[in-house]
């Protein structure tokens, strides 16, 4: 049986990892029998292959093909991008059917343009230009799938900050052709009231912020006190809270003052992590001294590329990708040279292994070491005053979600 993964980010409009608010759309062609699908929130699978990326191509450079083919991208070319670059969507369009009529997934992004805001872009038709394009493909017996997915961050550009997947009902396409205009509306009007619920959104954008203090004092105070709790539910809850403003304006008041001390204080990035505030000076020294031993060892490396990309890409949407994107290059290069050299030079190869554990431990200790140095050294009042706030704005969220009970 197929299947189409739609997925949407939100706010953090981004590719599909990390990268990223509301992600959109996947294909994949697989046996009826053997098709698992589950849908709910923080998972979801399906039996085959890891899923190809179809992406804007004008992401594609030549230079880099090797790597988009590693990675197992396809580019999908716009009018923006020219005639001639429009040209050589036939081959792309061949390589999708193909994967999917082999079982593969083939993930899409229907939005078409991906931006940094808390809502979802109107979907457009290439998805089921696709879908439709796919089904003389398909193999007699098998179906086209079509699963929406919605992956909802807080700042994607920033590591260490939260996400939560939702994963929707999957659903038939029909039969049709991809002349049928018809069809293709259906199509698209089904796929964006599918993926719709699944995006947490914030209306208006002047409250985006407001968002992302909830959120994130919701997730690093609150959630883990709710085991039997939706994310999902309890973040729409409170993106409803943020989008009827007038009813809940003494708490929106309270987050935007906290939100600007932060940022007077040079310190914004703590609205993504409330926990930093609210750990004691102990605990953060011992994170100071773990991520500084992460940073000597080889982390300076990923933080130099992380910076060279951010001053050189202008689009916000593309930065974090293409830095993740780095890394899995770099770092096993990295490794394969420092395997050589221990080999030639006859040291030990534990040294290898040491330095692929200190880098991967660096996920466990996210939060920047600017941001945990300057959280420790804040004098005592402020600290205390600012853990006072945190600790106002997450019994209200408490209190929140007890009322919906």
């Amino acid at each position: 049986m197929g299947y189409i993964i739609s997925a949407v980010i939100f706010q953090e409009d981004h590719s599909i990892w990390p990268g990223t608010h509301t992600q959109k759309g996947a294909i994949d062609s697989r046996q009826q029998s053997s098709q698992r699908i589950s849908g709910g929130e923080h998972h979801g699978h399906y039996t085959g292959e890891a899923a190809a990326l179809s992406g804007a191509g004008d992401m594609f450079h030549p230079k880099f093909q090797w790597l988009f083919d590693w990675t197992n991208q396809i580019p999908i070319y716009r009018q923006k991008d020219g005639i001639s670059n429009l040209r050589k969507n036939a081959s792309s369009f061949e390589l999708t059917y193909r994967k999917l009529a082999d079982g593969e997934a083939v993930l899409i992004f229907p939005e078409a343009k991906t931006i940094l805001e808390k809502r979802m872009r109107p979907i457009q038709r290439g998805t089921a230009h696709l879908a439709f394009g796919t089904l003389p493909f398909v193999k007699e017996g098998e179906e086209l799938l079509i699963l929406p997915v919605a992956v909802n961050f807080t700042e994607p550009r920033l590591p260490g900050t939260d996400v939560v997947v939702k994963f929707g009902a999957p659903f038939l396409t029909e039969q049709a052709t991809r002349e049928d205009r018809d069809a293709i509306d259906r199509f698209t009007s089904t796929l964006s009231d599918a993926m719709s619920p699944l995006i947490i959104q914030v209306t208006e954008e002047r409250y985006d912020h407001h968002y992302d203090v909830l959120a994130s004092v919701y997730m690093r105070c609150v959630q883990g006190g709710r085991p039997c709790g939706s994310a999902h539910d309890d973040l729409v809850l409170l993106s409803n809270v943020v989008n009827q403003h007038d009813r809940h304006q003494a708490l929106l008041d309270r987050v935007h003052t906290y939100f600007h001390t932060l940022k007077k204080m040079k310190i914004g990035e703590a609205v993504y992590f409330p926990h930093l505030v609210m750990a004691n000076r102990f605990i953060l020294a011992i994170m100071l001294i773990l991520k500084l031993i992460w940073l000597v060892c080889g982390g300076w490396i990923w933080r130099s590329v992380r910076r060279i990309i951010f001053s050189k890409i202008k689009a916000n949407t593309f930065k974090s990708p293409v830095t993740v994107g780095a890394a899995m290059v770099l770092y096993p290069l990295i490794s394969l040279i420092l395997l050589i050299i221990c080999l030639i030079a006859g040291w030990p190869l534990w040294i290898v292994l040491a330095w692929v554990t200190v880098m991967l431990s660096g996920m466990f200790f996210r939060p920047p070491f600017d941001l945990i140095w300057k959280v420790l050294t804040l004098g005592f009042s402020v600290k205390a005053k600012l853990k006072s706030e945190i600790s106002d704005i997450r019994n209200e969220v408490k209190a929140l979600l007890e009322n919906v009970k």
